[in-house]
């Protein structure tokens, strides 16, 4: 009878890859074979979607109409930066790409960290039920000041804010009309009607 050492579980371990061993994997071409689109996730590797037609639109859309609004106010345009499909660094195991990023500017670091991030927008066409079952408590727990998800097929944006260490949010509404505006200033809107 064979017995597991004490501190060892029986059967298939659970390995989680680290932001360093995944940065370097993709240095040495191992992932190739999956596409120029993956992400580290809590430590496990994952293939994202294809973009769509009207993810794509949408994400650029977005990322266009803040960084307009962003560059007609001096204070904020100094401050923050618009970024798209940029991985954002967050913890040892984690490097989701948001399909669009408002972060204090890096200082010449590579890669933002969590603590950059001012708002992290989701386009949730094919994946909104990966990204409010991984990517939304994935950003609470991170301390992420405020996410959106938006959908553009139901024409709406769930706005998530007051982040939780559980991975839960104090903070959910879902805007259908009208205008978003986020936490980080009261100058920057965005019209529902000229989104979708």
């Amino acid at each position: 009878m064979t017995t597991t050492p004490a501190g060892m579980q029986e059967g298939p371990a659970d390995f989680r890859f680290d932001f360093d061993r995944f940065e370097r994997m993709f240095e040495l071409g191992i992932l190739n074979d999956l596409g120029p689109r993956v992400e580290l996730l809590e430590g496990r590797i994952v293939q994202m979607s294809p973009i769509g037609g009207e993810h794509g639109d949408t994400s650029v859309d977005l990322a266009v109409a803040l960084t307009n609004i962003l560059n007609d106010i001096p204070a904020l345009h100094e401050a923050l930066r618009v970024s798209a499909g940029v991985t954002l660094r967050i913890g040892e195991h984690s490097a989701p790409e948001p399909d669009v990023l408002i972060a204090r500017r890096r200082d010449g670091r590579k890669y933002y960290e969590a603590s950059d991030a001012v708002l992290v927008i989701e386009v949730s066409v094919s994946t909104r039920d990966n990204d409010l079952a991984i990517k939304r408590p994935l950003y609470a727990r991170a301390g992420i000041p405020e996410l959106w998800i938006v959908e553009p097929e139901a024409r709406l944006i769930r706005v998530f804010r007051e982040p939780r260490p559980d991975g839960s949010w104090g903070h959910e509404a879902v805007v259908t009309e009208g205008v978003v505006t986020p936490l980080f200033s009261d100058k920057v809107r965005v019209e529902l009607a000229e989104l979708f």
